[in-house]
Parts: C-alpha cells; sequence; structure tokens
C-alpha cells in the first residue's frame, strides 16, 4: 500500500535509510501485485489490479496504471489532476484489470499487458476459451481499457483495431455516456487464460539480430480450464515485432509442467513470474513455483 525508497546513509553501504515516496496507492486483496517503473518522461508509474474478477471497484486506483511525480506528488498534467475525487488524480490509465508489468518501446509507446476475467463463458458453456490474453495494450493517458464491461475478442495481431465488445455476462451496466467502442482496442492478444506477468523488450547485444526488436514475456499458465486441451503453458512467448508492431508470437522457454497437467498442478514445478534481460546480455526468468532464477544465453 505504499512506495518506499530505501538509500544508503554513507556512499556505498548499506540501504539502511527508509522514505515513504507515497502511500497513495490502494492495498492489498485480490490482486495485490504493484509494480513501479520511471517512464522516458522522468514520471513514476505504478500499477493496481483488480481486488475481484468482476465488478465496480470503489477506489478509482485499482485496476489501473498511476503516475507520480518521483516526490510522490501529482503532475499537473496527469489527466484526471483537476478532478475533486483526490484518488482519481493520480490514475494514468483504467480499466486495466490486472496490469502486472508494462514498459516503453524506443519509439516511446508505453506497453502493457492485463490478465483479464475468469468464468466468462463461450459458445459450448465452457469457461476456458473466453476472453482473450492482452498482451500488447499501447497505453494512452485518461484511456478507457474495457474492464470490467468489455473485452477485446481477437487473438493474435489486431491489425485491422478490431473494437471492444460488451461482457454480457458480468451483470454490469455501463455507465452513462461511456461503451465498448471507447475503450482502446487491443495491439495483441493470446488465447485465454496465458496470464502474462513480467516482460522486457530485447535490445542489441542480448540475441541474434533477429530476435533484438522483440517481446519477451513471463506467462504464468493456467489452473482454471475445463478440457486437457485448453491448459495453458508456463512459459516465456516471444512476441515478434516488426516495424514497431506486435505481429505473431511464439514459445521461447517452456517445459516446466508435465503433459496434461495444469500450471498449479503437483507436477509443475515451475511458473515463469518475470522476465529482464542483464548487462552480460542474458535473459534472466525468476520462477515463483519452484522459487528459483534461470540463465539464457544464445550460444551460436
Amino acid at each position: 500500500d505504499r512506495v518506499e525508497r530505501l538509500r544508503p546513509s554513507t556512499i556505498g553501504g548499506a540501504l539502511d535509510v527508509r522514505e515513504l515516496v507515497t502511500d497513495n496507492i490502494p492495498g492489498g486483496s485480490g490482486h495485490f501485485t504493484r509494480t513501479v517503473r520511471f517512464g522516458p518522461d522522468g514520471k513514476m508509474y505504478i500499477s493496481a489490479g483488480s481486488s475481484c474478477n468482476v465488478c465496480i471497484e470503489d477506489d478509482p486506483r485499482r485496476a489501473a496504471i498511476l503516475r507520480f511525480n518521483p516526490d510522490g506528488s501529482i503532475p499537473g498534467d496527469n489527466p484526471f489532476a483537476g478532478d475533486p475525487d483526490l484518488r482519481m488524480q493520480a490514475v494514468w490509465a483504467w480499466g486495466l484489470r490486472n496490469s502486472v508489468d508494462f514498459l516503453w518501446t524506443p519509439s516511446g509507446e508505453m506497453w502493457t499487458s492485463t490478465n483479464g476475467r475468469d468464468n466468462l463463458l463461450d459458445a459450448s458453456g465452457l469457461p476456458d476459451n473466453l476472453p482473450p490474453e492482452v498482451i500488447v495494450f499501447q497505453v494512452h493517458p485518461g484511456g478507457f481499457y474495457g474492464w470490467p464491461y468489455c473485452y477485446s475478442p481477437v487473438t493474435g495481431f489486431n491489425r485491422a483495431a478490431e473494437p471492444q465488445v460488451v461482457d454480457d455476462q458480468s451483470g454490469l451496466r455501463l455507465p452513462d455516456g461511456l461503451d465498448c467502442s471507447q475503450a482502446v482496442p487491443s495491439l495483441f492478444a493470446d488465447v485465454a487464460h496465458v496470464a502474462p506477468l513480467g516482460m522486457a523488450l530485447g535490445r542489441p547485444g542480448n540475441f541474434p539480430a533477429s530476435h533484438q526488436a522483440d517481446l519477451y514475456v513471463a506467462y504464468h499458465g493456467s489452473w482454471n480450464v475445463n478440457r486437457v486441451e485448453n491448459i495453458r503453458d508456463c512459459k516465456v512467448e516471444r512476441v515478434v515485432v516488426e516495424d514497431g508492431l506486435p505481429v505473431r508470437s511464439e514459445p521461447f522457454v517452456n517445459g516446466w509442467r508435465a503433459e496434461g497437467e495444469t500450471c498449479a498442478g503437483p507436477s509443475c514445478y515451475g511458473r515463469p513470474a518475470d522476465v529482464v534481460f542483464g548487462p552480460d546480455g542474458a535473459m534472466y526468468i525468476s520462477d515463483d513455483a519452484g522459487g528459483r532464477v534461470y540463465r539464457l544465453i544464445y550460444a551460436p
């Protein structure tokens, strides 16, 4: 429920000074992770997930990405900086059920993923296939991203920018003046329940030139599908980026579960949670099931 700064009291010493930056973020429950990153504009961005599967939040800072000055104050150019609800002033983008990670592309675009709702039934009455999991949304200041009223129906590269559609099983009515055509369409989505968490863009020095511009996403995998053929793998996915757009994807690292077992099953020994590139050019993958960090290098 806060962002703290840890710094050393002496040059090169231990991080023994602890300072509050802001407690203007919602506390735990539901999706409890918080991600903090600094953007190319020098501002501090924080994502906070929803408290529920599908509901109308009492706190507008939930299911949102927030934006602060580095000292925790509200930037004057935030889209809702003048809102009478002081909590709303920090909101940069909303309607994101659980955006665990986000980043900026070399051209300055802000990208985020989000975890879609559970238990949305398809035409067969199964909760396995809807909604598609959005792997890339382009984030715009003040943008509405659909949840809990709408979802993006397109899997893969949304080349035609098809709009979001109404979630007619939520039991929720869109507020007056808001409809799903106003929700930002996905750029790229995968099948339901892949659960995207941490992600990173490749860069020169990591892998071959053919892989350096691509997006790598930790998929936590599924725990709640009904049919074995719909189990989603726990893996790192490579999203191929061409001309600055995510156009297709393929598995990059997998093998953490036995055939037929979900990623929450007893034989699953790892679930990727984050992926980062180190100064050595290697990819590091954190695993919150086995409690490990994996290192992957390119060997010609």
